[in-house]
């Protein structure tokens, strides 16, 4: 074979590869549920069984387990396919794809359904350098470039908390039942995020915190209560 048609059957199997992949947007278990020009988030749901479209990553994103843990495998583009441990419920972590960008899918090989909760930043660079948020039952978990997540624990001997962000926030629900309150001066702006006054009593459901918004957290009933709050740098 001549070095033409080397670099000729090298173009067309790239060409192949990329083909393949589709913008983690059109990847069909990681639905969209709210997006502006900072964030996007999506409700990723990937059953027992079933194999994600190779899908790619270019922009910085959080996600959080939603469940109690099942196996995964990973296989990025053109590697062999690996094997992740069960993510405990409420883990979790950051990965960096802005300036370098990647794609994988995923197969669920264990016997219940692989569900995260992701924030995408949608910066590719100038993220910004606020003070981190300070508050009771209120730690800073991880801190990156693009986010910043806080644990949120309301147990019995302290029923609430009040911080404030300076940069948007999302607070997700990990356990118990919580209400959230804070200004609704940027509800209609924001919509259909749920913004101000928000009850949040199943796992996964969240409220967008406007930035510069003072936002106050009370335990509702007798179990402990849990978000993880993350700011979009």
């Amino acid at each position: 074979m001549t070095a033409f048609q080397w670099v000729g059957l090298f173009v067309v199997s790239t060409s192949a590869v990329v083909a393949a992949q589709v913008p983690l947007t059109m990847e069909p278990r990681h639905r969209v549920t709210f997006e502006n020009a900072q964030m996007r988030i999506f409700d990723v749901n990937l059953p027992p069984g079933e194999t994600s479209l190779d899908h790619r990553h270019d922009r910085d994103i959080v996600t959080v387990s939603m469940t109690g843990g099942t196996e995964i495998r990973t296989q990025n583009t053109g590697q062999p396919w690996t094997t992740r441990g069960p993510r405990p419920l409420g883990d979790a972590t950051v990965a960096e794809y802005a300036g370098k960008p990647a794609s994988h899918k995923e197969e669920n090989t264990g016997k219940s359904a692989y569900q995260l909760f992701a924030v995408e930043n949608l910066k590719a660079s100038g993220w910004t350098t606020t003070p981190a948020a300070t508050g009771l039952a209120t730690k800073l978990m991880t801190e990156a470039r693009s986010f910043r997540i806080y644990d949120v624990r309301l147990a019995q001997q302290l029923s609430q908390t009040s911080h404030t962000h300076a940069v948007p926030t999302v607070a997700v629900l990990v356990a118990g039942k919580v209400m959230s309150d804070g200004p609704d001066t940027h509800a209609k702006a924001n919509a259909p995020a749920a913004v101000g006054l928000r009850q949040l009593d199943q796992p996964g459901q969240w409220v967008l915190i406007p930035q510069g918004d003072t936002h106050h957290v009370v335990r509702l009933g007798t179990a402990d209560a849990r978000l993880l709050e993350i700011e979009i740098r």
